[in-house]
């Protein structure tokens, strides 16, 4: 890995203990307590840090080893070494948090209230594929290092992985309702 990306991924590591840091303050503030201490925060801080990091490096292997392998197959997106990868899937994480939790449901709110009744299941779905395709295709776009052919590449990665997280919820659905009949 080069530079580059041990500075993305500096700059992202201090502004998520920076965050973390604000959380324990407005948390404390809230609740109408003292802000912990200093020597508390020394602590808290890296064992709640640790706690984001450990999800996120697990699921950064994941998306690596998923990209790496669906570049390979397909050749919709090529990259010039594996320090590309882990950098544009740590982007690609914080891009799906970001979009998931306001994005979609800003999307899905204006279409409510336009529509004047619910949208449907597959609507949403459509929204997913379609702003998740997006980030790809703009992150791999401005990333230096990762080359994607156009936008019908990035949707149909975009349709894979999602094809992909349709399947693990089906099992992970079919897995309960078995658990529940025992």
């Amino acid at each position: 890995m080069n530079s580059t990306h041990w500075l993305v991924i500096l700059v992202i590591f201090i502004i998520m203990l920076l965050a973390l840091n604000l959380i324990i303050n407005y948390t404390s503030r809230k609740d109408k307590e003292n802000p912990p201490s200093l020597k508390v925060k020394i602590w808290l801080v890296p064992v709640l840090a640790s706690l984001i990091i450990l999800p996120v490096a697990i699921f950064t292997t994941l998306y690596s080893m998923f990209f790496y392998n669906f570049g390979k197959a397909s050749g919709f997106i090529y990259f010039n070494q594996f320090g590309d990868i882990i950098v544009f899937s740590v982007l690609i994480i914080i891009g799906f948090l970001i979009f998931e939790t306001l994005i979609h449901p800003i999307i899905v709110t204006v279409l409510n209230y336009g529509l004047k009744r619910q949208v449907s299941v597959y609507t949403r779905n459509s929204i997913t594929l379609i702003m998740d395709s997006l980030i790809i295709y703009i992150l791999a776009s401005s990333f230096n290092g990762i080359y994607i052919l156009d936008y019908w590449s990035a949707l149909s990665i975009s349709v894979f992985y999602h094809i992909i997280d349709w399947g693990l919820t089906l099992i992970f659905k079919f897995g309960k309702k078995l658990n529940r009949k025992k």
